[in-house]
């Protein structure tokens, strides 16, 4: 069994917000979430670009992106980047 989590930041987080965002991906991501995949949005990005993420199941990862991809690698988690 694993666990996986999603961190977005920098650039791609504006593809994620809900008014730019397609529905497939929307969709996707509320799928996601129901299936327990953690789905974080780096909140100094968020503050920077004023924007949010309403989509389903995100939270703001208030400390950065980076700080809590460091906290998943810190529990185990693998990073795996595309």
């Amino acid at each position: 069994m694993f666990t996986i989590a999603l961190v977005v930041h920098g650039q791609a987080l504006k593809a994620f917000h809900s008014k730019s965002s397609n529905s497939d991906l929307s969709r996707h991501l509320g799928q996601f979430a129901k299936d327990g995949i953690e789905l974080a949005a780096c909140g100094n990005i968020m503050k920077s670009q004023n924007i949010g993420v309403d989509d389903p199941g995100f939270v703001s990862a208030d400390r950065g992106g980076v700080v809590r991809l460091a906290e998943l690698q810190s529990q185990g988690y693998l990073h795996l980047r595309p």
